[in-house]
This record gives structure tokens, sequence and C-alpha cells, in this order.
């Protein structure tokens, strides 16, 4: 599994509202486009830490499965699989076991 599939997800509603609050951001003057010039520094900020920390976390788990056993694998695949909150996080996961059985030689 790829914590990327899922931020790209999440990153890509940020960029969105961070085009919404520029746009605005054009049409307003004074304080209210000094206060949209810092919401979208906020949410760049906000956003580049949450992709580090997902990166972290990744390359922590990625490191973990190296290191496991067989049986501990498919048992942090299954936690993984029901620790997802949403179809679009489970669609992706199964995109990747998908690829994976290819990748093993199977159907």
């Amino acid at each position: 599994m790829e914590a990327s599939g899922e931020a790209g997800g999440v990153q890509d509603k940020i960029q969105k509202a961070i085009d919404d609050l520029r746009s605005a951001g054009e049409k307003a003057t004074g304080d209210v486009r000094s206060s949209i010039d810092d919401a979208v520094k906020r949410l760049r900020d906000a956003s580049g830490d949450a992709t580090s920390r997902a990166t972290d976390v990744a390359g922590s788990w990625r490191e973990t499965l190296e290191k496991a056993t067989e049986d501990v694998r498919k048992e942090l695949g299954k936690l993984a699989i029901r620790a997802q909150t949403s179809l679009e996080s489970v669609d992706e996961m199964k995109k990747e076991l998908d690829q994976r059985r290819k990748d093993l030689g199977g159907k």
C-alpha cells in the first residue's frame, strides 16, 4: 500500500481550496486580501506538514514490513484494510492488491 494515493486526493482538495482562495483574493482588497493571502500560506504549510508526516509513516511501515515474517505481513495487511475509513481508500488498496497479484504471477 502506498500512502501517496490517499495523500494525492487530499492534496488535490487542498490545492482546489488554495486556488479558490487565490481567485477570491484577486478580487479582494485591503485587509480581506491580506487575510486570504495568510489563509493560503497556512494551507500550504499544513499541506506540506501533512505530506511529510504521511511519508514518514509510510517509510516506517515499509521498514516494518520488510523485516516481518509472512504471517505478520498478512496480519498487518488485514489491519490496514480494516483501518480504512473511505471507499476511495478501499478502492486504492484494491488497485494495489490487483497490481501486486499481477507482479507475483497471479490473475
